[in-house]
């Protein structure tokens, strides 16, 4: 790799050139195009190399900087899986896979969003430890969150005794996505 090209230019240079691309697509598919099968699974190609691109972007970030490497790499693996299964989806003629291929699927879509959204709270840092804690109860939340949801799709069945607990962890999970980097700035506002 040349000097000063780094994991997460690559993917800034991928997501732009995927937004480019699924604009230019779109474009041409509004106003030439006649929405045939081809042109919308161009569409639903680039879009989703961009949501690839996007949803890889914390992995990328602690690569580069050598932090949670295992983790970061499940991050990008799965990412990556689960966009090679998505293409299988948009591509593939008729019918594709049962039940345990969609299974499959939706747990590496599942693996690859918790895994992301955890290292994107890794991103920031934390001098506090009142916030280091948050931080924490936010990646429980995000890891219960996951596994419940994983449980749901692998036993066919949902607990109806868990809904209302697993609802307000989802309370908690949003809470903490949402008020944490808001507490980082703040802590350091002088």
């Amino acid at each position: 790799m040349k000097q000063g090209t780094n994991p997460t230019k690559i993917a800034f240079v991928g997501i732009v050139c995927s937004l480019f691309i699924s604009a230019a697509v779109g474009i041409f598919v509004i106003l030439i195009g006649d929405f045939d099968e081809t042109e919308i699974k161009i569409l639903l190609t680039a879009g989703s190399l961009a949501g690839l691109s996007i949803l890889a972007l914390p992995s990328l970030f602690h690569l580069e900087r050598n932090q949670y490497i295992t983790i970061a790499r499940v991050g990008i693996l799965t990412a990556i899986v689960g966009f090679l299964a998505v293409q299988l989806v948009i591509w593939s003629e008729g019918d594709i896979g049962g039940e345990f291929f969609w299974k499959t699927v939706v747990t590496i879509g599942v693996l690859a969003f918790s895994t992301n959204h955890v290292l994107s709270l890794f991103m920031a840092r934390v001098e506090k430890s009142i916030i280091a804690a948050s931080r924490w109860v936010t990646v429980v939340a995000i890891a219960t969150v996951a596994i419940f949801i994983l449980y749901v799709i692998w036993m066919d069945e949902v607990p109806e005794q868990t809904i209302r607990i697993f609802a307000s962890v989802v309370v908690l999970d949003g809470l903490g996505t949402i008020a944490f980097p808001i507490i980082v700035r703040l802590s350091k506002i002088k």
